[in-house]
């Protein structure tokens, strides 16, 4: 079994200054799961990795864990922690002292910000979709009108293809990406952001703008980068 002692003192809110040493680092093997107090107020709890059954594929956002902060929804923030996103279970797991731990009181939290990405945790943001499609998202855009991302992960089955002659599936399990972008208009409904239909008609005024804004530069609403600058363009507005 690879050793690895990760030296690693963090105590959030107190007059210690952190390093700013901290490295990007994988799980290391073996490494002990114990309670303890991240941020004050907000605790995690026992995490394993071990899974009933092998899935193929990473549950995570990064596999690594990188420096992160957390912020509280009083407006404290923590010092640098280890962190890293695991969509399949969506749930932010924290590396200390050698252990991995899950932050367990996401509704405690405004922002966990993670490399160049801000998250938030809504469990009901889109009241009548299935709870995979709530709990964390990522921040886009943040403004009159406002533009999220959920990713999330199916399990999907490559079964035996009894059909057809020398056809076979692997027999495996394997993890299935998904992501879903999420408009927020000005007087606040929030609708899947699938299509150029969808995004006009939940547009408050300049409906015609917009519309020749989405001919002209042939906006796909797959791709992020695109909707980003649609969003920002309505801003303007």
């Amino acid at each position: 079994m690879k050793k690895v002692i990760l030296f690693l003192t963090i105590l959030l809110f107190s007059d210690i200054v952190l390093s700013q040493d901290l490295k990007i680092i994988k799980l290391p093997e073996g490494a002990r799961v114990e309670s303890t107090t991240v941020i004050d107020g907000v605790t995690s709890h026992n995490y394993s990795s071990k899974s009933k059954i092998r899935v193929n594929g990473i549950p995570f956002l990064h596999e690594e864990f990188f420096p992160g902060i957390i912020e509280l929804n009083d407006g404290r923030k923590s010092n640098e922690v280890l962190l890293r996103y695991n969509i399949a279970k969506d749930l932010f797991e924290i590396l200390r002292n050698n252990d991995t731990l899950s932050l367990n009181r996401p509704d405690a939290v405004k922002y966990i910000y993670l490399k160049d990405k801000v998250f938030f945790y809504d469990p009901a943001l889109r009241e009548k979709s299935e709870k995979k499609l709530n709990g964390y998202f990522e921040l886009l855009i943040d403004g009159n009108f406002s533009l999220y991302v959920k990713r999330y992960k199916d399990l999907s089955y490559d079964s035996f293809a009894t059909n057809y002659q020398g056809g076979s599936g692997t027999k495996e399990y394997y993890y299935n990406d998904k992501i879903a972008f999420i408009g927020k208009s000005g007087n606040g409904k929030v609708f899947l952001m699938n299509s150029s239909k969808s995004f006009l008609n939940n547009l408050n005024d300049h409906k015609t703008e917009m519309k020749i804004y989405i001919k002209d530069q042939k906006i796909n609403f797959k791709k992020e980068d695109a909707l980003i600058n649609l969003v920002e363009y309505y801003n303007k507005l």
